[in-house]
């Protein structure tokens, strides 16, 4: 008896508790934790509906940003024969500038009306301590979830001195391609690039007004201006496809860089009568490969300037050779590191003399004048002189040790040697006329034109038929996809390994049948594999890969190994081969 009644006491209050709901007070309300905060401050914003279901309309941020949320909690309680239900949705939220801010009104429709909650001003003062990278603080405030950035390492210096040209990329999406980026004209630079290997994004995240951003470093340059006054340089420009995934042609995302200027200083005047342009940290160094030699022996000068300048720009210094000793052009030796400091190294002018008479001889001191960027003054670098004693060569010899044959320069042409032996000459009578060289010769630009016109035409034809062009290379670039994969599993790489291979199978069918790579999905897929004897098997076997890749690149934990992924794939692609070109 006992149950039977609990059980309809328990029936009657579910049929009981809509009416009972509805008979409750309905209220809507929006608070936020604080409306004062500094830029990338965080704030919270709670949005509460009582005694109601409906679909909550949120509110417009008014500019603020969304770090974290919506999260959604419900609540159901009966007090004292009374019933309440609760939703709550909470934000966290901030602000990257300063200023003030509305939040305006959620809504939700109940019943035949509308409900809404009141706009909350929230007031953004300016940060305590300005960001590190100004830049990226100007990037966030063009678009909070995507933008780049070109910073210097300095704004301001002299002609010839190095400066350092960081391109990055910050972002917030879990999922981006970088479909196109393209780098700003040099004007008034000389650039070096700095090799950095495969672009990636780095390990620790950045922090920029309470937002954190995955960061990759695009290019680095390092700079030398060749003019003074201001030199501008312009933004990039970088096309994004982002949230991208096999069941989703994911967004593309235009964006444009900050621009940059750099203010060139003129070197100072007077300047040394030895100075050549060189800007830097520089050492000098001298020396001879021996200091007793022979009359017509040669002996190697080795002048060597290493530090840090504008080394590929140097001239060799400058050299007064005594009267009695031949010379030629020095050789050039560079040892030359170009990297994220900058640029480095060393390079070495080999000169190689040749002493015509005995005695006793001084090379030196050899000068050479720099600009010191540290110092912000001239520098005038000098070796100890070097001393060369020149015995007498030996009696009965004319014999002189001479440079290779790469070395001679060739003064004139207008002497040459008498030629002997065979001079091919022949009997006279005999015209080349008639002859088969001159049959050959006549019949031979014919053919060679003809030849031409016919793969002239063979590839114009190729050129009309951009999809056949794609069809036909299509195994080809899926190889080549297939290499990337493969090198990314021997590196131990993970998203580059799992992207590589998603990217190999969907090229290759998109290459295939004529579509872009966004137009593969699982339904164009089945459409075109339909007509193969085997088309469900491959078309299952594609799904699978193409959907455990894209699923590898955002999970912690692989399900399947990467060889056995990579095997699959290679047997799959050339399955397809097979059936698509029969």
């Amino acid at each position: 008896m006992g149950t039977s009644r609990h059980t309809l006491i328990s029936t009657a209050i579910a049929f009981a508790a809509p009416l009972l709901l509805q008979a409750q007070e309905i209220t809507f309300t929006a608070v936020v934790d604080r409306e004062a905060i500094t830029a990338g401050e965080h704030v919270k914003l709670t949005i509460t509906l009582t005694n109601a279901k409906e679909a909550i309309t949120p509110p417009d941020l008014g500019g603020m940003v969304i770090v974290q949320g919506p999260f959604e909690r419900s609540s159901f309680n009966y007090v004292n024969g009374r019933m309440s239900s609760t939703i709550s949705r909470t934000w966290t939220l901030t602000a990257t500038t300063a200023g003030k801010y509305t939040i305006g009104p959620a809504s939700v429709r109940v019943g035949g009306g509308i409900i809404q909650t009141d706009p909350i001003t929230i007031e953004v003062g300016k940060a305590v301590a300005r960001p590190q990278d100004p830049q990226a603080a100007q990037g966030q405030g063009r678009n909070p979830n995507l933008f780049g950035t070109i910073t210097l390492s300095k704004t301001k210096g002299h002609v010839g001195e190095q400066i350092i040209a960081t391109y990055a990329l910050y972002s917030r999406y879990n999922n981006l391609e970088l479909a196109r980026y393209d780098l700003p004209k040099m004007n008034g630079f000389w650039a070096e690039e700095v090799e950095l290997g495969t672009t990636s994004w780095q390990d620790k995240l950045e922090t920029i007004n309470g937002l954190q951003y995955r960061v990759a470093v695009l290019k680095k340059q390092v700079l030398f201006p060749q003019r003074s006054g201001k030199l501008r340089i312009e933004p990039m420009e970088l096309s994004c496809i982002v949230d991208r995934s096999f069941f989703n042609r994911g967004q593309q995302v235009d964006l444009r860089s900050n621009a940059v200027e750099f203010t060139a200083l003129d070197l100072p005047t007077p300047s040394p009568g030895d100075h050549q342009g060189a800007v830097g940290e520089l050492q000098l160094s001298a020396r001879v490969d021996r200091n007793d030699v022979r009359a017509n022996e040669a002996v190697e000068l080795s002048l060597k300037l290493s530090g840090r300048s504008n080394l590929k720009l140097l001239e060799a210094p400058r050299v007064d050779l005594p009267s009695d000793f031949d010379t030629y052009d020095p050789k050039v030796t560079d040892k030359i590191t170009v990297n994220g400091n900058g640029m480095s190294g060393s390079r070495e002018f080999q000169y190689l003399l040749i002493p015509r008479y005995e005695g006793i001889y001084e090379l030196g001191p050899i000068t050479y004048s720099y600009f010191d960027t540290k110092a912000g003054a001239y520098r005038t670098l000098s070796t100890e002189p070097i001393v060369i004693d020149v015995a007498a060569g030996e009696a009965g010899t004319a014999a002189v040790q001479r440079p290779g044959k790469n070395e001679v320069r060739v003064l004139d042409h207008d002497i040459r040697f008498i030629r002997t032996g065979d001079l091919g000459l022949r009997p006279t009578g005999q015209l080349l006329y008639g002859s088969a060289p001159w049959i050959a010769g006549m019949a031979l630009p014919p053919i060679a034109l003809l030849l031409l016109l016919v793969f002239r035409q063979h590839r114009q034809r190729a050129q009309a038929d951009p999809a056949g062009i794609r069809r036909r290379k299509a195994d080809r670039v899926a190889r080549e996809h297939l290499k990337l994969a493969q090198a990314a599993l021997q590196r131990s790489e993970h998203g580059t390994f799992h992207t590589a291979l998603s990217k190999a199978l969907t090229g290759y069918l998109a290459d295939k049948t004529g579509l872009p790579p966004a137009g593969i999905t699982p339904d164009t897929v089945r459409t075109h594999l339909a007509h193969a004897p085997d088309g469900d098997a491959l078309y299952t076997e594609f799904i699978d890969l193409v959907s455990t890749c894209d699923m590898a690149r955002f999970a912690p934990v692989e399900d399947r190994p990467r060889q056995e992924l990579y095997d699959r794939a290679a047997t799959l692609i050339g399955r397809l081969e097979q059936t698509l070109r029969s």
